[in-house]
């Protein structure tokens, strides 16, 4: 039966306090641990109701036994960026109190990890596993949670560091569903892409990688470098799922969406049973550096030329921005594709200013002015 626990943050003020939800299911402490998350982003919301969604049908798994390790749902992975309303919008993608980014900064656990582990490692797989999942956890343990903040990052990682699979469910602003992973993981995040209906899969260098899911690669990604002796293997996926745009919020889409979730559980033999085939067959592949996030050169009224998912060749008049204060009226600036590719995402403002992303564009070829240590996930 679905066991549910309350976890009391930090008190950030007196007479305040907030708490993380979260649902254990299957067998405890079994493996294979699956995680799943959503609202890190706090003011993106459509994974938010597929968790809704997916949550009955794990529960009539684990009714079925069908459950053979065990799977956690954070249905709200962040309380703090949920009460951030400011004049009625929720600003949920950065902590007021000046942390950054929700989804960056969570700690290093590498070198703890390291020094745990080194002169303990053997010859087996499975005994190195278990010893570097074991450090993991006594890593996070450690740290030092200063502020509300922290102490949430530390709570969300010491429920999925030692995960076998774990989904950081977003959206973007308006898009079609995309997937990020890392590179080495390409071929099993292209797999889940084509379960859930994701047209694109993003993927990146595991040395770049700062976000939720990367936190969970990287210490493995340099132990291996490590102890190239010693055999080890890192989580068998780690990914953030894009479920389109912040509007697309419905009960029949979301109903699909955890089906199809769910069905690429099934399939990976995390739930018993039979699964059904995958919802596309093509997926389109762009490593993170190919992929052009377009900003406005204008102050104006952002006007879309181009639908979503439109192909584009570069030099192609995708959007313009009309000039509101020029001498002559209807005065617009063109927004050309800086390369070849897919009008993946377009930003749901209208009213822009210099700077202010406006669109990706998922090319195939990299591109100069995207330097890794400046990539931005979503």
């Amino acid at each position: 039966m679905m066991r549910t626990e309350r976890i009391q943050l930090m008190s950030p003020s007196p007479g305040t306090r907030r708490e993380l939800l979260v649902h254990r299911l299957g067998q405890a402490d079994a493996r294979p641990k699956v995680y799943f998350q959503a609202g890190l982003h706090a003011d993106e919301w459509p994974g938010l109701l597929v968790l809704q969604h997916l949550l009955a049908l794990l529960q009539d798994a684990e009714r079925r036994n069908a459950i053979p390790g065990e799977i956690i749902v954070v249905p709200y992975a962040n309380p703090i960026g949920l009460s951030q309303n400011v004049f009625g919008y929720v600003a949920g993608r950065f902590d007021l109190t000046g942390t950054g980014n929700f989804n960056r900064n969570f700690a290093d656990l590498y070198l703890d990890t390291r020094d745990s582990v080194e002169g303990r490692l053997g010859s087996d797989l499975e005994t190195n596993n278990e010893l570097v999942r074991n450090a993991l956890r006594a890593a996070v343990a450690a740290e030092l949670a200063e502020d509300e903040t922290t102490a949430l990052k530390k709570t969300l990682l010491a429920l999925s560091i030692d995960a076998d699979y774990v989904f950081d469910l977003h959206c973007d602003d308006h898009s079609s569903a995309h997937v990020y992973s890392v590179k080495r993981q390409a071929d099993k995040a292209q797999d889940l892409c084509r379960h859930i209906g994701a047209r694109y899969l993003l993927t990146e260098d595991l040395d770049g990688v700062v976000a939720f899911d990367g936190s969970h690669l990287q210490p493995w990604h340099w132990l291996q470098k490590d102890f190239p002796d010693n055999p080890m293997e890192m989580p068998k996926l780690a990914v953030t799922v894009e479920y389109r745009g912040q509007y697309d919020v419905s009960d029949e889409l979301a109903a699909v969406d955890a089906a199809n979730l769910f069905n690429y559980l099934v399939g990976e033999g995390l739930i018993q049973g039979d699964a059904q085939p995958p919802q596309l067959e093509d997926v389109h592949v762009s490593a993170l550096e190919s992929v052009d996030s377009m900003k406005a050169e204008a102050a104006g009224l952002l006007v879309f030329q181009k639908p979503l998912d439109a192909w584009l060749e570069q030099g192609d008049v995708f959007a313009e921005i009309v000039c509101l204060d020029g001498d002559q009226p209807n005065q617009r600036t063109p927004v050309r594709a800086r390369t070849a590719g897919y009008l993946m995402a377009r930003t749901h403002r209208r009213l822009v200013r210099p700077g202010d992303q406006i669109a990706k564009v998922c090319g195939e070829k990299p591109l100069p002015h995207r330097k890794i240590g400046n990539l931005l996930q979503l």
